[in-house]
């Protein structure tokens, strides 16, 4: 795999990190330490440890977002950390920092009953059709991610184990960071569920995906949904173009930030402080703690200044004045 002077060190190192990371962590570190031997291999380097000049000049041909670039360094200090360990000296670089200006797209109510309607009323043309049943696995999977705020990928990979009729739960099992958790959801969206798996003919087939794709023993891809929700924007009309410096515009991505300005809401509607008590939503989100939250909640206070101030009052002195990368759907 790896053809420059550091390749027995490169397939040692992964191969360490294999039991100690999750799949998609030794996969990124892979493709980055890949690149890095491709520009020692370019560079003709013959060094037995990384000097400062090297480093600093392949970090410099890195492209792509800010959190990209530092995930990248991230990992090659870890190599280099396992390299110095093993008596070597090389340079370790510091990590640059993350700056996110980003603001999401946070969807109106007309807007979400607009997507909502188009999406029941989606006709999909067969030589197009990714898989069979689309029309209804499109409003299931909008309605998913309104009532619960779970992640796409992590949506797309449900089975039919992971949803408890009884308990009124989803599981969430192959997760970012593999961190798995147990969510509750409400009612009427378990009582369309339950029709929905009566409807594909899998309540009593556990290991079936709640959204099957062409193959077998495969799930509709996020790709292949964006696509079809791409579609529904066009008939909600829905401007994606015109956008403010730093704003993302639509994308199924945001229905995550919508379901946090909406519990925020909820809970103020009801006459319920926002305290201590309300960290569960960290946990429900699958963040590790109330500083990646916080992200979600980056809207335009002219939207929703109400929400913004009612939270802003709760995390004074909680979230220090610090850049929170933007993380990845």
């Amino acid at each position: 795999m790896f053809n420059s002077v550091f390749a027995k060190e490169m397939t040692a190192f992964l191969e360490l990190r294999r039991s100690n990371v999750s799949v998609q962590t030794l996969a990124h570190d892979t493709v980055t330490l890949a690149k890095l031997d491709c520009h020692l291999t370019v560079q003709d380097y013959r060094e037995k440890d990384l000097s400062e000049e090297i480093l600093l000049t392949w970090i410099r041909t890195l492209s792509g977002k800010s959190k990209t670039v530092q995930l990248k360094v991230l990992s090659v200090r870890n190599f280099v950390r396992y390299l110095n360990g093993m008596g070597g000296h090389s340079f370790l670089p510091d990590a640059p920092k993350v700056k996110s200006d980003y603001i999401p797209y946070i969807y109106s109510d007309e807007e979400l009953l607009l997507l909502i309607h188009y999406a029941d009323n989606l006709e999909s043309k067969a030589p197009n059709t990714c898989c069979a049943y689309l029309s209804a696995m499109i409003p299931m999977i909008l309605r998913i991610l309104y009532g619960c705020g779970t992640r796409t990928g992590e949506t797309m990979a449900l089975r039919r184990k992971d949803i408890d009729f009884k308990a009124r739960t989803i599981f969430l099992r192959e997760t970012k960071n593999s961190k798995e958790r147990r969510i509750p959801a409400h009612d009427t969206l378990i009582t369309i569920m339950e029709r929905y798996c009566l409807a594909l003919g899998i309540m009593l087939s556990p290991e079936a995906y709640l959204f099957p794709g062409r193959k077998p023993d495969s799930h509709l891809t996020k790709r292949q949904v964006q696509r079809w929700f791409s579609e529904l924007l066009k008939l909600a009309d829905i401007d994606q173009r015109e956008k403010t410096p730093f704003e993302r515009g639509a994308s199924l991505h945001c229905y995550r930030h919508v379901f946090v300005l909406k519990s925020m809401q909820q809970l103020e509607a009801a006459g319920h402080p926002v305290d201590m008590n309300d960290l569960l939503l960290p946990t429900y989100l699958g963040h590790e703690c109330l500083l990646d939250t916080d992200k979600y909640m980056r809207f335009s206070g002219a939207q929703v200044p109400d929400s913004l101030e009612a939270f802003e009052t709760f995390t004074a002195g909680l979230i220090p004045a610090v850049e929170v990368p933007y993380e990845d759907e």
